[in-house]
């Protein structure tokens, strides 16, 4: 493999994690990683923006459409993540992963071309559709980018390399919102918008071909992909959504580890579809305030993953997990009490404030402080079990557990959609009521780890 250091030898990123730039087993991969998100979002956030902010006063949308059409496209980005992830992990671990690679990325310029007519045009409907063909191509990208690390990476660089790519990845996630949301609303910002993600697609395309390969571990797992059988495998979808989950669970540590990262995206994805909806109906902010609410809360998580590893020094642990699940449910139920107490000189009528006028607000700062307290704690959670998983699956299926990940992952955020629609859409609970009832969920998911987490130490 392209400067793999001797497998004796202790790396130089277990001290110092910044050196894995400086090698092609990482920098394609974090690179590739990096914009796909930040496209995403950019496509996300452009599209949740221009519905919220623009697009519900002319269409007439009362508060409740624009929560139950924000959440509905929410389970159709995710959906697909459950459906394709058994297939994608399949062929993972059965072909070349950084040829994979290339050609999921070639998917992605296809489909930003197609956004690109969409956002020109307007057009909701193929908007939505194209939330679940993102979702779809981004469920492929997933056993590469998880299944991949272990064959480029030493277990000592595992702990940097995940911290790096998850905190990368919510500065991604956190630079891909302000980016789609404040460029959507601009003067000409749909057009400016849809060239954007055309572009970031063709960079990332073009960043692939820097990977190393990254061939087949078993020679028993390679498939010929045929077109009898491609619709097989797209009919059997829904019943290997499950089945995989079956055919993992006999791993208990790395399944373990699956099931808790399922709850951090449950918990995640509850938090992040309500931002931009309560930054407006709930604080009476812009959307730039909304924007700065998403920028303290993916610092947060960058911060907590970076934290780490620092803990962890290289080390193979769970240590700081339940500390992370403790601190998302104490930050949570606070979040609840500051939003309640926000804003009592504000009328119903008062127009939006700016983010100027925001941040001049001490009790918006309680508000920013407890995002960032939660999303430092959630950092701290799930990147070790990213590591956990990926270090304790069979060698030779990495992909398949990845894929497995992420059917739990996206069963969980489904879940997470469907509540917030039924409760908040439908019911009227009030959005910050959410993340209290989320956060106590965080109490439980602590006192389980914990007990793991001793038993693997012991």
């Amino acid at each position: 493999m392209t400067d793999q250091t001797a497998s004796g030898a202790p790396s130089a990123a277990a001290s110092n994690q910044f050196a894995l730039f400086k090698s092609r087993r990482f920098w394609p991969l974090f690179s590739v990683q990096f914009l796909g998100v930040f496209n995403d979002q950019t496509f996300k956030n452009a599209f949740v923006a221009l519905l919220t902010f623009r697009l519900a006063d002319s269409l007439a949308m009362t508060e409740g459409d624009v929560d139950q059409f924000i959440q509905m496209s929410a389970a159709l980005y995710i959906l697909p993540f459950a459906l394709c992830a058994p297939l994608a992990g399949k062929i993972s671990d059965a072909i070349d992963k950084a040829v994979m690679m290339r050609w999921v990325k070639f998917a992605e310029i296809v489909l930003m071309c197609i956004a690109a007519y969409s956002y020109l045009t307007q057009n909701l409907t193929v908007l939505m559709i194209l939330m679940f063909l993102m979702g779809a191509q981004s469920a492929f990208f997933a056993p590469i980018k998880y299944g991949i690390l272990p064959q480029y990476m030493k277990t000592d660089e595992m702990p940097p390399a995940n911290g790096l790519i998850q905190g990368a990845t919510f500065i991604a996630i956190l630079l891909g919102q302000i980016f789609g949301a404040k460029l959507v609303l601009t003067e000409g910002g749909v057009e400016l918008v849809s060239i954007a993600v055309v572009a970031i697609a063709i960079v990332g395309w073009f960043a692939s071909f820097a990977a190393p390969a990254a061939p087949v571990l078993a020679p028993e797992t390679r498939v010929k992909i045929t077109p009898a059988v491609s619709v097989t495998s797209l009919i059997r979808m829904p019943w290997d959504m499950f089945k995989i989950i079956g055919d993992c669970w006999s791993a208990k540590p790395a399944m373990f580890a699956m099931l808790s990262l399922g709850w951090f995206w449950f918990a995640g994805a509850t938090f992040m579809s309500l931002i931009f909806p309560l930054a407006r109906y709930s604080l009476n902010a812009s959307e730039d305030a909304a924007l700065i609410m998403l920028t303290a809360f993916s610092i947060g998580v960058a911060i907590g993953a970076v934290m780490y590893a620092v803990i962890v020094k290289g080390k193979v642990t769970l240590k700081t997990a339940p500390w992370g699940a403790c601190g998302m449910g104490v930050g949570a139920i606070a979040f609840y009490f500051v939003v309640t107490a926000y804003g009592s000189d504000l009328t119903a009528d008062a127009p939006l404030l700016s983010v100027g006028e925001f941040l001049a607000r001490a009790d918006a700062w309680a508000v920013l402080g407890t995002l960032v307290f939660i999303a430092m704690f959630a950092g701290l959670y799930v990147t070790p079990f990213n590591v956990e998983y990926q270090v304790k699956a069979p060698e030779a299926e990495k992909g398949r557990f990845v894929a497995c990940s992420n059917v739990i992952d996206a069963l969980c955020m489904v879940t997470s959609a469907i509540i917030v629609l039924l409760l908040v859409g439908m019911a009227g609970v009030p959005r910050e009521m959410m993340f209290a009832l989320v956060g106590l969920t965080g109490f439980v998911a602590a006192y389980i780890v914990h007990r793991k987490a001793k038993a693997q130490e012991g």
